[in-house]
């Protein structure tokens, strides 16, 4: 009855009449506050009957300018109370309404408790003959911080609640940010779709809330990159393996889905420190994983750091260096383990800068990798070995066969891979001279999707060789799906042969095998004398590493071929 008392018009119109036009416009239960301007007389009347009131304003005119002075003291910091003053002045806003139907904009409120929460202030014309707009006060901050796909925060909802949880005097433990990422999701939507794609990322979220981790907050940051901030107490690294490896089940199929885990422990002199850095420090310690299958996980240390900034560096200059030809080819010789001479080779980039100064492989290959460029230099390595091999082959000179690497992102390419094909398919070298080294991870991730392109380079005769078997998860029945010429024995089965008698009868038994399938064997990283003469014993049928020869430049691997030749 008070209420009623307090303002029976606005503008000459009934409060009912008034409340009759709000309805028509919104669903009060969005807002935290309704509010009417009237234009000619200053007063602003708010509508909060059911809505959340922190001041005792209901059903009644106030000075409008006296308000949001008010606003601004209470809820706003400097920046953006100015901002707001600007965005808020009625000739403003007018001048807005007359350009558009709708004005609004967006500024942070501060709540006594320190929290922060993004508002949006919203301007549309209730009776524009009368001068009376209508404004409503809204919180968007779980509009604009969640992920709509999975529920849970994206980046910048995860900041701030990483934020407030890192300055929370209460949680006095260490804390640690785990930066997940999944393996192949490309894969996985080219074979399930994108409704496939998007169960993946949500059963994602379901195990890590299900897990020991107990986050304190969980964020999807992009794609198929998940955040979260947890105790290191919970994390298990014993099972965290477990933990990266789901079965994903979609219209009656089952897929490996396996995931990477970069880890920040967060110092406790840096709890007030940019979350984005950390997760960005996270995320440098996922790209160091040696051997994903063995540890898929790493811890991040300041040497990951040096090393990520002179990546970034290089990444840089990879497209000055492109133009200005810096990348070479250098081929390292693979040798008949029997005869001792030259059987094939290997095609490797390497880059020397104009100054001479050669950047590892190590730094610019997970940069073109990460970037998205590295199909762009395996064309450039498989364009340059052709020309090279036909060049020498026009002239009558002698040759040996040349594998070219080719990366998992090679056949998400079409272009690249429709370039590849067109390029084996119209040269004059005898197709037994080209060669394409495929890792065995790569073709688990991608043969169900792409093995045609396998299959119509191998129509025509290209050989593959399936690359570092025995590093990946799946050696046994990769071989067994795919009849691969050549089988190269990852240098970990290498380095470790006379260390045990298990090493060497497992080396033997992949000889073996390879042999009954009709493959040949490469060993790879073979640098001592023992170890050529065991490989020798086993019946390993060439032989890779710096025993023989390191890589070499075109001029000085020309040189070897030539020398090769007048021996024969």
């Amino acid at each position: 009855m008070e209420k009623q008392e307090t303002a029976k018009t606005i503008a000459g119109h009934d409060v009912k009449r008034v409340h009759e036009k709000i309805s028509d416009y919104l669903v009060r239960s969005e807002y935290d506050y309704i509010c009417v301007i009237n234009t000619q007389t200053g007063m602003l009347y708010v509508d909060t009957d059911e809505l959340h009131a922190d001041w005792d304003w209901t059903g009644e005119e106030h000075d409008y300018y006296d308000a949001r002075a008010l606003l601004v003291e209470t809820f706003l910091d400097d920046n953006d109370g100015k901002d707001f003053m600007h965005c808020s002045e009625i000739p403003y806003i007018v001048k807005q309404l007359e350009e558009q139907k709708v004005y609004s904009f967006m500024f942070h409120f501060s709540t006594p408790e320190h929290n922060r929460h993004k508002k949006q202030w919203k301007f549309s014309y209730l009776d524009q003959e009368d001068g009376l707009i209508l404004t409503t006060l809204k919180d968007v901050t779980k509009l604009l911080e969640q992920d709509h796909l999975t529920g849970e925060l994206n980046r910048y909802g995860f900041i701030r609640k990483a934020r407030a949880v890192l300055r929370d005097p209460a949680v006095d433990h260490d804390l640690a940010i785990m930066y997940i990422n999944l393996k192949g999701f490309k894969a996985i939507n080219e074979l399930f779709g994108t409704e496939g794609g998007d169960l993946a990322l949500r059963e994602v979220v379901r195990v890590i809330h299900r897990s020991n981790l107990h986050p304190y907050a969980v964020g999807r940051i992009e794609a198929d990159h998940f955040v979260c901030l947890v105790d290191p107490a919970n994390i298990n690294y014993e099972h965290l393996k477990q933990f990266l490896h789901q079965t994903l089940v979609f219209d009656q199929r089952s897929l490996d889905v396996y995931g990477v885990c970069g880890i920040y422990m967060i110092p406790a002199e840096d709890r007030l420190d940019s979350v984005s850095n950390m997760c960005d420090r996270a995320h440098m310690a996922k790209d160091y994983i040696e051997d994903e299958y063995v540890q898929p996980y790493a811890i991040f240390d300041q040497k990951m750091g040096s090393s990520y900034m002179e990546r970034n560096d290089a990444l840089r200059d990879i497209s000055n260096a492109l133009e200005k030809h810096e990348f070479q080819v250098y081929y390292q010789p693979v040798y008949d383990a029997f005869s001792g001479e030259i059987a094939s080779a290997e095609a490797l980039v390497r880059w020397k800068k104009a100054d001479g100064e050669m950047v590892s492989p190590g730094i610019f290959v997970p940069a073109l990798e990460d970037s998205g460029r590295i199909s762009q230099m395996d064309l450039f390595v498989e364009r340059s070995v052709l020309s090279f091999m036909e060049e020498r082959y026009k002239k009558g000179q002698f040759i040996v066969p040349v594998s070219m690497n080719m990366s998992q992102m090679d056949f998400f390419d079409k272009d690249m891979m429709a370039s590849v094909l067109l390029d084996v398919s119209n040269t004059d070298l005898p197709m037994d001279y080209t060669r394409f080294e495929v890792t065995e991870t790569a073709y688990s991730i991608v043969a169900s999707n792409n093995r045609n392109v396998l299959l119509d380079m191998k129509r025509i005769g290209v050989k593959f060789y399936l690359d570092d078997f025995g590093s990946g998860y799946s050696s046994f029945s990769t071989i067994r799906d795919y009849d691969f010429d050549v089988v190269k024995l990852d240098m970990g089965f290498v380095q470790k042969i006379g260390t045990t008698t298990k090493a060497n009868a497992v080396i033997q038994a992949i000889i073996d095998m390879a042999h009954a399938i009709g493959s040949k064997v490469v060993a790879e990283g073979a640098e001592t004398k023992e170890q050529v003469d065991a490989l020798r014993e086993m019946g390993c049928d060439y032989i890779q590493g710096f025993y023989f020869s390191k890589p070499l430049p075109q001029e000085e691997f020309e040189a070897l071929l030539n020398a090769q030749y007048r021996e024969d």
